[in-house]
């Protein structure tokens, strides 16, 4: 099942463009099935070869483009240090060559989905409606807005003929910033009348958010005699809260400021497909993280993630004065299980005593499938004695919990070792190991503590 859905809201209208597009849409896709097991993991090396013929295609042709646009020098380089930008990235992620598979195609499909929301529908849409054969069709309001300006320095009737047959939403002020005028798009926009515009309060429409920024924004413009964009959400017809995309322009009768002029257009499409993939990409991320620092059969921490983890509450324990203790386990006769009953059992004990595991630690601890039948348990702010007893009550749990396939109930023997001030991770973890084997030693099913 596709993670990102393309749709029209994310079309620039260029269909060579848009094609390239739909191209990265569709290997972000294969990636994210991959990563989360949906598909066959791919090489590091092929998606970087992907990206590369991708990045080499799109960027070139999009820059011949940027040549015959409307952008300005500092807009042009913008998009083309973003062009760059893309190829460092992936550079820096094709030198990492110790992370493990996994690793290396989580961090190029977060990369991409930050690319889809920050440069196709951002950068990209605003050079392609920047082209010659695009102004008309997709910038109305700009062009609507310097007619307008010439017609009221003609007169107030043509300026209104003008402004009620526009295809976009306009008002204009006086100097003091009082709405003078909205015309037929916006009175429908709002579900008001005209009259009604004019006389109410126009920054209350706003919900409080968005109404004291709106409020500097035009002071500003009415201070400085300048031009400003800015996006706000309106309550519009129905009580529906809208996002908008306000251009406002100064009003001037020849060198003299009479006012300001507004064009207004509803973006609330925009602005919820832009929201929707942000939110995928939150939530992707975040799964992905799980999957990259679990253990597929346990849902325990793996090695690398509980080794990452030790480290830090290692250098926390230090840092403070606070104890810390590690539990290592290790299921009893787990290889005759797996030989008598087989592999599909020897997963179902494994199972087992992780959830024992999971129900038995408290949120702050942190439990992982260290390897084969070992487990290792942090246990913070816990000093030798609350560890043994933890242990303890852990392993009674492991024995009385019961699984059907076996006819014997499953036994671990239980290592307890203390953090002391000087250790380093491979000390806690050696005394904990140690201990677990003298439990062994000792007849199984039991817990120690050197």
């Amino acid at each position: 099942m596709a993670l990102f859905y393309w749709n029209t809201h994310l079309e620039t209208g260029n269909v060579q463009i848009d094609g390239q597009h739909k191209r990265l849409f569709e290997l972000t896709n294969d990636i994210a099935d991959a990563v989360s097991g949906q598909g066959s993991l791919p090489e590091v090396q092929a998606l970087l070869a992907e990206l590369i013929d991708y990045a080499n295609t799109h960027f070139c042709d999009e820059e011949k483009l940027m040549c015959r646009s409307s952008l300005g020098e500092s807009k042009r380089h913008q998009h083309i240090c973003a062009h760059r930008a893309f190829y460092n990235r992936v550079q820096e992620i094709a030198a990492k060559a110790d992370l493990e598979q996994a690793e290396a195609v989580n961090e190029i499909l977060n990369f991409l989905v930050n690319w889809l929301v920050g440069h196709i529908l951002k950068l990209d849409h605003r050079m392609v409606h920047a082209l010659p054969e695009r102004a008309d069709e997709n910038a109305p309001s700009l062009s609507v807005q310097e007619i307008l300006i010439a017609a009221l320095n003609e007169s107030e009737r043509r300026f209104r003929q003008l402004a009620e047959q526009a295809p976009t939403m306009l008002w204009f002020a006086g100097a003091s910033g009082a709405r003078e005028f909205v015309n037929r798009e916006w009175s429908e926009f709002m579900g008001l009348s005209e009259a009604d515009m004019k006389a109410a309060d126009w920054s209350l429409f706003l919900p409080p958010d968005d109404r004291e920024r709106y409020r500097a924004f035009l002071d500003e413009r009415l201070r400085k005699h300048d031009a400003g964009t800015i996006e706000y959400r309106i309550r519009a017809k129905g009580g529906h809260l809208k996002w908008v995309l306000e251009k406002v322009m100064p009003r001037l009768d020849e060198d003299r400021f009479v006012g300001l002029i507004g064009a207004d257009t509803d973006i609330t499409a925009m602005k919820e497909t832009t929201t929707t993939l942000e939110q995928l990409v939150a939530q992707r991320t975040k799964e992905l993280e799980r999957l990259v620092n679990s253990d597929p059969l346990t849902g325990l921490l793996n090695r690398r993630a509980f080794d990452e983890r030790l480290d830090l509450e290692i250098q926390r324990a230090q840092r403070y004065d606070r104890p810390l203790s590690l539990l290592f386990i290790d299921i009893d006769h787990f290889k005759e299980v797996n030989d008598r009953y087989g592999h599909v059992v020897g997963d179902e004990v494994l199972r087992a005593v992780a959830t024992v595991l999971k129900n038995g630690l408290r949120a702050t601890d942190a439990a992982c499938r260290y390897g084969g039948e070992e487990f290792a348990v942090i246990l913070v702010e816990t000093d030798r004695l609350e560890a043994l007893s933890i242990a303890e009550r852990i392993r009674i749990a492991a024995e009385n919990k019961r699984i059907d396939q076996l006819d014997k109930s499953t036994t671990i023997s239980v290592g307890v070792s203390a953090l002391s001030p000087d250790d380093m991770a491979v000390d806690l973890i050696q005394r904990a190991d140690d201990s677990m084997y003298v439990a062994k030693k000792n007849g199984r099913n039991r817990s120690h503590m050197q």
